[in-house]
């Protein structure tokens, strides 16, 4: 049984696995992303050996840790991999970039992006013209230098524009340039390494079609091209192979790389750019043919993000409405605890003494003994009236004989004020038991509100449930309408569970409803998808599909009536909702008869719509209990309760009693019941009563048996667990007719077993 101490550990253990996830996140994004960047793009030349990319990548690491990393990983690059006259010129600029950043970053314009680029560009020229210093100057050579400081401003720029951001998605324009960066070190390593990524990448892009995948194809290709790889026409070739495999998009991937790798060999043959050009397309098809699908949805999150519904921001309208109701929760919990203050300062109500005091004042005022009574000796009538008030309490009534001698023999009118006295005795009776139904309607009205809190507090808490975005799941299924020629919107979510809901907005979605349609989607997300709502939208309609539960339940019922043609007092009902939870009830009415099954089928028919609407079944079960216990003061009315929550998804089971019989569970052959103590509903007053709650796990092949107490009457039940036990078949209707005809089963009262069966759902029906 889940207790709130494992519930507190798992939640703790929880948070710190998200805290170190976190936290490796950060160091990879702030120290070693950086560090490898850096020493990866000292290998990725343009224009010969102009280092424009990494002194760019560099200065728009700026400063701190990212810049500090960045820094390191130039140094090591440029040390080990170029020669020593040209990485002693980068080392030198670099850390004359870095030293620049940090006397700068306290100003203001340290935070426009053209300040630190132009701030590179500056260092680019001067550490140039001190490296060739001795070289005689040309044309050609100020040409290569104005190239490459004008190449390095560009790059910083834009990565200072299009870098990575906290908590932001790159768009497609970032993608492009990371590209492009990436394909150029790659060259720089081998050409052949970079030819291939290039051509990898214009593959990918060509999800996108036709435009994406020629801009892609042409840019990386002449980067690569540029930086000495020594295929001039690289971008050419790759723009046109990039180009044709767009032309297929959404198709079967097959078909894309065959048309990619055909085009690619076409045009390289007809451009004379060489082997390594037609080697490169083929070896990228080769790649992308061997990609996992899921790599592939999780590239089409980040390229279609025009098509794929964004995440909820934090500050949605749902989190609004979630505080929204816990406010209102807090405010009427904040009420109810007024209430009851005010109810346990209350005054206890009047004393009995005041039957006297009044029958006095309507008998003796005119009496001749009025004074000597009543004040001269005040002291006296009052000790004698004492003396019988415990005894006219006790009996409900006094007589003359009742009273001492000295005050018969005093009193002037005592026929009349022992009548008097009599009425007032029950004027008090009665007063006593209208304050005290004020006081029992004031706590009922006071429980309604502290359940109303619990209400609220409890939809609030459904609100700020986390439930994440699958984009990539979304993608495939727009995808694979669009391939259908619908046009739709997707939403794919995910909730604490790993329970997939998909919503699905769009027009002449009807089809999605037959077995096709479900075939289609589960066979998208690999998942059994079923449908549970449908409404009209301004766009058309929209449809909502839940995942189906592994676990599928079988319920049956058998009954017999006490009496031929008298109404049966039992009353039950089950039903699956959206979360994929069985609910299942029994209700048995106090007695036989009419009434008992109308105060049974009330009570079924408030649980179905208390728990369809969401409410927890905890509070549902005490609204009701309270309600009936309003509705049965005058008859005194009771009903008992059996109502069990099974999740489907995880066999997890929950078993809430009011007063109701034994239930039997059968897990793994062995048999084991559970009993409560709460009493049935409507006999614990306005206030309602907490049911008993019995947690267990069930798997397939399990049995849970829920019985009225006709069934066993009040006797042993030996012999229901035995059949229970010994049970070998697999109906469970079946099994409620053998425990209602077998010889121990009562005889005296309405008789009612519900048998519920588990079962796994089959690997073809779970798609």
């Amino acid at each position: 049984m889940t207790t709130k101490d494992t519930l507190r550990r798992r939640e703790g253990t929880r948070k710190r696995k998200k805290r170190s996830l976190r936290h490796q996140n950060q160091l990879f994004r702030e120290i070693l992303l950086p560090f490898a960047l850096s020493a990866a793009l000292t290998r990725g030349t343009v224009l010969g050996d102009c280092q424009s990319l990494s002194l760019g990548w560099v200065a728009a690491a700026g400063t701190g840790t990212r810049g500090t990393a960045a820094l390191a990983g130039a140094l090591l690059g440029y040390v080990a991999l170029l020669p020593t006259a040209q990485a002693l010129r980068c080392c030198a600029a670099v850390i004359l970039m870095y030293t620049l950043a940090l006397s700068c970053c306290e100003l203001r314009v340290f935070r426009q992006n053209w300040f630190l680029a132009a701030c590179a560009a500056v260092v680019t020229a001067l550490t140039g013209l001190v490296y060739r210093s001795g070289s005689l100057w040309t044309p050609l050579l100020a040409l290569r230098l104005a190239s490459e400081v004008l190449l390095t401003y560009c790059v910083c720029l834009l990565l200072r524009e299009w870098g990575p951001q906290e908590g932001a998605k790159p768009g497609r324009p970032a993608l492009l340039l990371w590209t492009v960066l990436g394909t150029v070190a790659l060259a720089g390593l081998h050409p052949g390494l970079g030819s291939t990524a290039a051509a990898l990448a214009t593959l990918c892009a060509a999800r996108l079609g036709s435009g994406a995948g020629a801009l892609t194809g042409g840019l990386t290709g002449l980067c690569v091209g540029l930086g000495g790889a020594g295929v001039p026409l690289l971008g050419a070739v790759l723009s046109a192979a990039g180009g044709l495999a767009g032309l297929r998009r959404g198709r079967h991937r097959l078909e894309m790389v065959l048309l990619f790798a055909a085009g690619g060999l076409l045009c390289a043959l007809w451009t004379h750019s060489g082997a390594l050009s037609a080697l490169a397309c083929s070896a990228a098809a080769g790649v992308y043919s061997a990609l996992p699908e899921g790599l592939l949805h999780r590239l089409d999150s980040l390229l279609e993000t025009d098509s794929v519904p964004a995440p909820v921001p934090r500050f949605s309208a749902l989190e609004q409405t979630g505080e929204r109701l816990s406010a209102q929760a807090r405010a009427y919990h904040s009420l109810c605890g007024h209430i009851r203050e005010s109810l346990a300062g209350e005054d206890p109500g009047e004393d009995s003494s005041v039957i006297f005091e009044r029958a006095m004042e309507r008998v003796c005022p005119g009496c001749f003994l009025y004074q000597v009574c009543w004040q001269r000796d005040y002291t006296i009538t009052c000790k004698a009236l004492t003396q019988v008030l415990e005894t006219m309490l006790s009996s409900g009534s006094l007589s003359a004989a009742d009273y001492p001698e000295s005050f018969r023999r005093r009193c002037g009118r005592l026929d009349e004020f022992l009548r008097v006295s009599n009425e007032e005795l029950y004027g008090h009776w009665a007063r006593q038991r209208s304050r005290e139904r004020q006081l029992e309607s004031r706590r009922a009205v006071c429980a309604q509100y502290e359940q109303l809190s619990r209400l609220l507090s409890g939809a609030a808490d459904q609100l700020r449930e986390e439930v994440e975005e699958d984009l990539a799941g979304a993608a495939s299924v727009q995808r694979a309408l669009e391939e259908r020629g619908l046009e739709a919107r997707c939403a794919l979510q995910v909730d604490q569970r790993s329970r997939r809901t998909l919503e699905i907005r769009g027009r002449d979605l009807d089809v999605l409803n037959s077995e096709e349609g479900l075939r289609l989607l589960s066979g998208t997300l690999g998942v059994r998808m079923e449908p549970t709502a449908s409404f009209r939208v301004r766009q058309g309609e929209q449809l909502v599909f839940h995942q189906c539960p592994p676990l599928s339940a079988t319920v049956s019922v058998a009954s017999h009536r006490r009496r031929e043609g008298q109404d049966n007092g039992d009353n039950g009902l089950w039903f699956r909702d959206e979360e994929g939870v069985l609910w299942v009830a029994l209700c048995d009415g106090m007695g036989s008869g009419a009434a008992a099954a109308r105060d049974s089928r009330l009570l079924t028919t408030l649980l179905k719509d208390f728990l369809r609407a969401g409410v927890g079944p905890a509070a549902t079960l005490e609204t009701l209990s309270g309600a009936l216990g309003l509705a049965g003061e005058l008859d005194g009315g009771f009903t008992t309760v059996d109502l069990l929550r099974l999740d489907l998804f995880s066999g997890a089971g929950t078993l809430y009693k009011l007063g109701a019989a034994p239930t039997y569970l059968r897990r793994g052959g062995l048999v084991s019941r559970v009993t409560a103590a709460a009493l049935p509903a409507g006999l614990d007053g306005p206030e309602g009563g907490t049911p008993d709650e019995s947690r267990f796990r069930l798997s397939a092949e399990d049995f849970v048996l829920l019985v009225t107490d006709g069934v066993t009457d009040g006797q042993g039940d030996e012999w229901l667990r035995s059949l229970l036990e010994h049970y070998d078949g697999e109906s469970p209707r079946a099994l409620a007719q053998q425990v209602l005809s077998s010889p121990g089963a009562g005889r005296e009262d309405d008789r009612t077993v519900v048998a519920v069966r588990l079962g796994r759902r089959s690997a073809r029906a779970r798609a």
